[in-house]
């Protein structure tokens, strides 16, 4: 199974809480709001991306599953 992670820019406000809680998978474009760093979040990763979809005060970050 392999994870994939997308970033709703449209809602995301740049707090940045993602990118502090795991700089593995979310970056930081130009202006301060987080990319998705990776094409498949590696499996060790998949409970802190989670953490951070819970986390997000914007609910800008999802995931899916293949």
């Amino acid at each position: 199974m392999t994870v994939q992670v997308q970033v709703d820019l449209n809602r995301c406000q740049g707090h940045g809480k993602c990118m502090i809680a795991c700089p593995e998978v979310f970056d930081e474009d130009g202006q301060g709001y987080p990319v998705v760093a990776v094409a498949e979040v590696p499996a060790d990763l998949v409970a802190a991306v989670n953490a951070c979809i819970d986390d997000c005060p914007e609910r800008a970050i999802s995931a899916t599953s293949r």
